[in-house]
């Protein structure tokens, strides 16, 4: 019994220490995207996920992080819940639909039971959804999600939702081993012959196209999805949903070449050497802000001797 214990423990041991070694091989898209964000945050969250700290990113509570996981659950499905919609009448106005709203309040409270019985989370649903200061949260994300369709519709029309709608793949995972480069974009979509990826974003777009860290990701979506199919079968345009706001984009040359770079400066951070860019704009709610913090010393400071 003792010897089946110990086996059983060496197993697991070396099953984690060889997981551990394809992670500090293999670079993640989503870790693409922290890098692109700020290269300090992902050393340091690399640094507390191997050495078996909570995974804590941008100041999120865990509750905060199990919330947006419920929202983009709802993102996946959106696309065809307004599809239905359009078809049974044309001219909704989404933002005064109280119907369609209802329907999204049931879809959240039927995601938010199955990712808790999931999670095994002991959160009571009911007292959670009867909440005020909650349920009015959850009242003003849905009003944003419908004006995001009504502007999306006021912009490129309805086609876009029935084009997102139906994806050939949904949560795939694949690999690029040319850059050690694995992937799994959330839906994988077909317009005129040609894959593209599709990116959920549970958060604001800016005024006109997409942030460059998004534009990154999709990039190295693309390069894997290449690799997969074939050039001639993958586009060069992705979809990047901002909380059901559908921004079009065109990777460049240039992207490609971002993503190269990322891959080798995330090998690097794998390997314990620390980056010197850091986004300062991230800062004030960033986790790690304490041990990224470095004290500078001024020109004047080091002219004068002055600490």
């Amino acid at each position: 019994m003792f010897q089946k214990k110990n086996k059983k423990e060496k197993d697991e041991k070396n099953e984690k220490n060889e997981k551990n070694e394809k992670n500090e091989k293999t670079v993640f898209v989503s870790e693409i995207r922290i890098w692109s964000a700020c290269p300090k945050q992902l050393y340091f969250k690399y640094s507390a996920e191997k050495k078996g700290h909570p995974d804590l990113l941008f100041g999120d509570s865990r509750a905060g992080v199990f919330e947006n996981k419920v929202w983009r659950e709802i993102c996946l499905e959106l696309p065809a819940l307004v599809s239905e919609q359009i078809d049974e009448n044309p001219d909704v106005v989404f933002a005064e639909n109280n119907e369609f709203k209802k329907q999204l309040e049931d879809l959240r409270i039927e995601i938010l039971k199955e990712q808790q019985e999931f999670e095994e989370k002991q959160t009571n649903v009911t007292e959670e959804a009867e909440e005020a200061e909650k349920a009015e949260q959850v009242r003003d994300k849905i009003e944003k999600l419908c004006a995001n369709v009504d502007s999306v519709i006021r912009r490129d029309g309805t086609e876009i939702f029935e084009f997102v709608a139906a994806p050939i793949n949904i949560e795939k995972t694949f690999y690029f081993p040319k850059a050690d480069l694995t992937g799994t974009p959330p839906k994988v979509l077909m317009i005129d012959e040609k894959r593209l990826p599709y990116l959920i974003k549970i958060s604001s777009a800016p005024s006109n196209g997409v942030w460059e860290s998004d534009r990154i990701t999709a990039a190295a979506y693309l390069m894997i999805l290449k690799n997969e199919f074939g050039r001639q079968f993958v586009s060069d345009g992705a979809v990047i949903d901002y909380f059901g706001d559908y921004r079009m984009i065109r990777i460049r040359p240039q992207d490609r070449r971002k993503v190269f770079r990322a891959v080798r400066k995330i090998k690097d951070i794998k390997k314990g050497k620390m980056p010197r860019e850091k986004n300062i704009f991230l800062c004030p709610k960033c986790v790690y802000r304490e041990k990224c913090h470095v004290k500078a010393k001024t020109l004047f400071s080091k002219i004068f001797g002055e600490a």
